[in-house]
């Protein structure tokens, strides 16, 4: 007989899926940014409750920190005049995933979670106060992590009357007769991103003025920041001035002579039409570029290293806007880190409908859907034999959101791409031919007019020494301004060069209408214009090595300008390499003419670069 085993009877607890203590220690580090955008969440709510002044407040006391005294935050509170919450409505929204607005595809709000995720990756209790009938009737209630944890509070606790606290009545300026009250407190001070409530309010202005540009450019939404100090007084406490990364209204925070003025224009608008979930939904997007101004202004300077091209460098991206409300300035979608890239922006302009094709995040910091468009290209995803049509269609035949963005995604490439040739342009008449200081012609075309006039000795070119007429210098800056783009400003400077150093060749630069012609050599009587395409892939890699516009070389470091100049080099070895094989295909005939053509501007080449050399040619 086998022998009983007796083990001691165990009484099993109900297994959760996921314990209360360990979601929300795991939700506290739910991925926001920052504390800035921590605190847009409760902005949110208060925006879409109807509120038009929402104050935030960053209370903070001095205390010694590694024997040296600080300020540090203490308590947060967001303080609006909406629409305030009954009681119902109110523990709803301490709940996380629940809230009134889950299907509201009307405003900012939707996602349930914005409050109580936003609040404890800051914080480790949140209280809320609400009213829609005085600030004597508010209704409270709150979440405490530690309680939750602890397995002391389970769900959220019955909001209970009881007044708003007259320290924070005291600090507003304008209670209204409904709000709400957002207090965070048992601060965690190694989860705000800025110690300080100065730091943490000026970061926090500097993201919600991009965040909320429209709503408080029209006026419907004010945003006041305070850092209040315990015991008394304000260190801090302005409204919040909107920024528009398309630069296309003044605005105060912007450094002169733009706070006057628009800093860039309008070059269009683009408005997509998407089909989905059986409604049409327009997408806009629009497309600024800097004003001349932007180069004038900086005079012989660079005008990156200005104060306001250094404010541009900080709105560098894609804007991409929710219910007028920003998610993100996503830089995807520029080329690394060039400097010109400040010189343009976008905007892509969405309705909540569209939240599952863009891919928008709870957090409302992301859309990852489109932005992940920014770095594949449709031939990525294209099966065997298929063309552009034929990959849309499938991917949205799957379900897949690529297939309704790819239109969005390939238009606005091109629109960048014609952005990036604009500024390009602006460039005219600034690299090469003159020196800006001095207006006068730069060492290169010095050299080659010498050398070029050398030539001429021994081997003249018919009617190069007849005198220029004033129609030809008319012909010329007509060429310049219509079929070269340059302005009338540098166009004049260009003319007044060619007249007063005598010029027999300039070089000069446009966008060619087709990208194959490297450069192109035209007459204007005595003089030669050699003119570099920009729309050539090789123009970047050599005469955009440095863009003197854009940048002064002599803030590069010793590393940055080699790794250039290797760059530089290397598109040269390419271009001959092209010339290469194209004598390899000109057959036997053609190719001994091609030789003896590679033969002779050698010679000329090689007399222009040693003018001094007493070899005969």
């Amino acid at each position: 007989m086998n022998e009983t085993v007796h083990t001691e009877t165990q009484v099993q607890t109900p297994a959760q899926f996921i314990p209360a203590c360990l979601a929300i220690r795991a939700m506290r580090d739910s991925g926001y940014k920052n504390t800035a955008y921590a605190l847009a969440e409760l902005i949110d709510n208060a925006q879409q409750a109807n509120a038009s002044l929402i104050e935030v407040f960053c209370l903070q006391k001095r205390e010694v920190v590694e024997q040296r005294e600080r300020s540090r935050i203490v308590e947060i509170g967001v303080l609006d005049d909406g629409d305030g919450m009954d009681a119902t409505t109110l523990r709803m929204a301490l709940q996380f995933g629940n809230g009134t607005r889950l299907n509201d595809r009307s405003g900012i709000g939707r996602f349930g979670m914005g409050l109580p995720n936003a609040s404890i990756s800051q914080a480790a209790r949140l209280d809320v106060w609400s009213w829609q009938n005085g600030p004597d009737n508010a209704l409270h209630t709150f979440l405490d992590v530690d309680e939750v944890e602890s397995g002391v509070t389970e769900y959220v606790p019955e909001p209970e009357h009881e007044p708003v606290p007259s320290d924070w009545r005291d600090l507003s300026a304008q209670l209204g007769n409904s709000g709400t009250l957002v207090v965070w407190s048992k601060i965690d001070i190694n989860r705000l991103t800025w110690k300080s409530a100065r730091s943490t309010l000026l970061n926090t202005e500097r993201l919600i003025g991009r965040i909320y540009r429209r709503f408080l450019l029209d006026g419907s939404l004010i945003i006041r920041l305070v850092a209040p100090d315990v015991g008394g007084g304000t260190s801090f406490d302005k409204e919040a001035c909107f920024d528009d990364p398309l630069y296309l209204t003044p605005a105060a925070k912007v450094p002169a002579p733009f706070d006057q003025t628009a800093m860039f224009e309008s070059v269009f608008e683009d408005p997509q039409e998407i089909e989905f979930g059986g409604k049409k939904h327009i997408v806009n997007m629009r497309f600024s570029v800097a004003t001349k101004k932007t180069i004038d202004e900086a005079g012989s300077a660079d005008r990156g290293q200005t104060a306001y091209g250094r404010h541009a460098r900080n709105n560098i991206g894609v804007s991409l806007l929710r219910a007028g409300r920003e998610l993100v300035l996503d830089a995807g979608w520029c080329i690394g880190y060039d400097p010109r890239e400040r010189w343009w922006d976008a905007e892509v302009e969405f309705d909540p409908a569209l939240d599952e094709l863009f891919g928008v995040t709870n957090n409302k910091q992301a859309a990852t859907h489109f932005s992940e468009l920014a770095t594949t290209e449709w031939e990525q995803l294209a099966e065997e034999g298929e063309n552009f049509l034929d990959v849309v269609n499938r991917l949205k035949a799957e379900g897949d959101p690529r297939g309704w963005l790819l239109v969005l995604s390939d238009s606005l490439k091109r629109n960048l791409k014609h952005l990036r040739e604009l500024i390009k342009a602006q460039a005219s008449g600034g690299r090469s031919t003159r020196r800006k200081r001095h207006q006068e012609p730069d060492d290169v075309t010095n050299t080659v007019n010498k050398g070029w006039k050398d030539r001429s000795k021994e081997t003249p070119i018919e009617g190069e020494d007849t005198p220029k007429t004033k129609e030809d210098f008319v012909e010329i800056k007509e060429d310049l301004t219509q079929n070269k783009k340059y302005s009338d400003e540098a166009a004049d400077e260009l003319v007044s060069l060619i007249k007063d150093a005598d010029l027999r060749v300039v070089f000069l630069e446009a966008a060619f209408p087709d990208s194959y012609h490297l450069f192109n050599v035209e007459i204007k009587g005595k003089v030669t214009e050699v003119t570099f395409n920009r729309s050539h892939p090789a123009f970047d890699d050599i005469f955009g090595t440095i863009n003197t516009v854009d940048e002064d070389i002599t803030d590069l470091t010793r590393e940055e300008v080699l790794s250039r100049l290797m760059r530089a080099v290397n598109a040269t070895k390419i271009i001959f390499a092209g010339w290469a094989r194209y004598e390899r295909e000109a057959g036997m005939e053609r190719a001994r003419a091609l030789q003896k053509v590679r033969f002779e501007w050698g010679q000329i080449a090689a007399k222009f670069l040693d003018p001094d050399d007493n070899l005969a040619l």
